[in-house]
């Protein structure tokens, strides 16, 4: 009876320790929806409370501005009348709990040209839509024009899209600049994939991307040290886009942010004393001493 007994124990502990990891691994994945759940909710709460704030400060025309947040940074798009507007606008959202950081992409616009540039504004987000929509990679990008400049969201299968979305859009005349912020699959793009998919429109591409900067031909350094200088960008907490060696509007906003931080000249442009700073040492920049 005691030995029955004892190989019944023996038995229970044995089903106990199979069942075990099941409950652990359940537990883990519970937890990890829960996670999930509660960053999606935080974004939309954020973008919820931005508008509430915006709305209640009469400094800023809260209906104006469009609010997006996407993992705690939030995009402020529109028009606003005044450089006041637009820095009241970054200020409040500043001030929302949960908020990382906050990309002021709102046009100033005189209140007298308003209706003229939104009129202008309608129309060139139509043919912006109507040349994406021609290529059937890109018919589900999202367009937004705000006095003459260009946003595009939404996501799109590689890097290479993404570049050919931007190109199709700033050859629309009328368009001062183009802001990508779409997202892509980058598993799509290994590196032999990207090297054939690049090479058909390269040459193209290198002169279109370089024009979004400053509306020049000027290309702004070589495909390396640009890729190089993303990289560090990125590295330093700035956004400077897709690491894909072109100057595009996204890696010029994240230089000029990196040059006002460093308390460099504010161009926008990688030049040798903003590589040198980045520990990029490229075309004569001086590379920043190392810590010891």
């Amino acid at each position: 009876m005691h030995r029955a007994t004892k190989l019944s124990a023996t038995v229970m502990m044995g089903l106990a320790l199979a069942v075990a990891p099941t409950w652990v691994n359940a537990a883990d994945e519970k937890k990890s929806t829960t996670e999930s759940v509660k960053t999606n909710v935080s974004d939309s709460w954020i973008t919820s409370k931005t508008k509430i704030a915006l709305y209640a400060d009469n400094r800023v025309p809260g209906t104006d501005v469009n609010v997006e947040t996407q993992k705690g940074t939030v995009f402020l798009r529109g028009k606003v009348d005044s450089d006041a507007a637009k820095a009241a606008a970054e200020e409040i959202a500043k001030g929302i709990d949960g908020v990382k950081s906050v990309k002021n992409e709102l046009q100033v616009v005189a209140k007298a040209d308003k209706k003229m540039v939104e009129a202008k504004d309608e129309d060139l987000t139509k043919q912006v839509k109507t040349r994406l929509q021609s290529d059937a990679r890109l018919k589900k990008v999202d367009v937004r024009v705000d006095n003459g400049v260009v946003t595009l969201q939404g996501k799109v299968a590689s890097i290479a899209d993404s570049a050919r979305a931007s190109q199709l859009a700033r050859g629309v005349p009328g368009v001062r600049a183009v802001k990508n912020d779409m997202t892509f699959d980058s598993a799509m793009d290994d590196p032999s994939t990207m090297r054939n998919r690049l090479g058909r429109t390269k040459d193209t591409m290198k002169d279109k991307m370089a024009t979004m900067t400053d509306g020049s031909d000027k290309v702004t350094g070589s495909q390396t040290h640009v890729a190089a200088a993303q990289q560090a960008l990125q590295k330093e907490g700035f956004n400077p886009g897709p690491i894909d060696g072109y100057m595009g509007p996204r890696t010029a906003a994240a230089a000029r942010e990196f040059q006002q931080k460093e308390q460099l000249k504010v161009t926008g442009q990688l030049d040798p004393e903003t590589l040198g700073r980045l520990n990029v040492g490229v075309g004569g920049a001086t590379r920043k001493p190392q810590s010891p």
